[in-house]
């Protein structure tokens, strides 16, 4: 019921034209994920947040896809601000442990609690995309990002003592892609491509990865919406 209140209709055909103007930036994304069917497209424009499995010889691939009803300028300074995600996403620990809020080759040390399993752990590189913003003006924007599990990077005590008794993520990699609808509402592509690490069945690995990409998206907008993000808004 809570999706409901984030997402937003908008006309299909209007967006299918609108991303098909912008496909050519494609070519310039850090990580290639795959592009959504139309199919997938016409159901966001609807009003759905649509998401995926994908086919993959390693760890689990998902996306989604969503229309939200907040501008691209907010929703890309609130997806930013990882260190104030906590009590929105499922990722209970945010440390910035190297590089600058809201900066891109910044790390960040994340720690998910995984009820009935070891809890887990990773360091996000969080790359910007700075070619496909400027070519574009702003209207289009990508954030992708990688995983490190080097221990030796966390150096604070809160996050020695989150990362003592956790599990780290075999792998973790993907990528967001705004794109400006009009001066109120952003067309959202996350793509999450993960290996959980220790001993979690494909099935069970692949819903959670699914479910992840569910909520990630609805968090980050319902962060956008309630808070005034550290990130300036552009």
């Amino acid at each position: 019921m809570l999706w409901a209140s984030l997402a937003f209709a908008v006309d299909a055909d209007a967006l299918e034209s609108r991303l098909a103007e912008v496909a050519p930036l494609r070519d310039w994304r850090v990580y290639q994920a795959p592009t959504p069917s139309s199919a997938d497209i016409r159901k966001a424009a609807g009003g759905s947040v649509v998401t995926g499995l994908l086919s993959s010889s390693s760890g689990s691939k998902a996306y989604g896809v969503a229309v939200v009803p907040v501008d691209i300028g907010r929703m890309w300074a609130a997806l930013n601000d990882e260190t104030r995600h906590p009590g929105y996403t499922a990722v209970e620990y945010s440390e910035l442990i190297s590089g600058s809020v809201c900066r891109s080759g910044r790390r960040v040390l994340q720690y998910l609690p995984v009820p009935m399993l070891a809890d887990r752990w990773w360091i996000g590189v969080i790359q910007l995309n700075s070619k496909i913003a400027s070519q574009s003006g702003g209207a289009v924007r990508e954030l992708s990002f990688t995983s490190s599990t080097d221990a030796s990077e966390v150096t604070s005590e809160a996050g020695q003592k989150m990362i003592s008794g956790a599990t780290p993520v075999g792998f973790s990699k993907g990528g967001w892609l705004l794109v400006a609808v009009d001066d109120r509402h952003t067309y959202v592509e996350y793509f999450l491509h993960t290996d959980p690490g220790g001993r979690i069945p494909g099935g069970m690995a692949s819903m959670f990865a699914s479910k992840g990409v569910r909520q990630n998206i609805e968090a980050i907008t319902r962060f956008a919406k309630e808070n005034t993000p550290s990130c300036a808004i552009e």
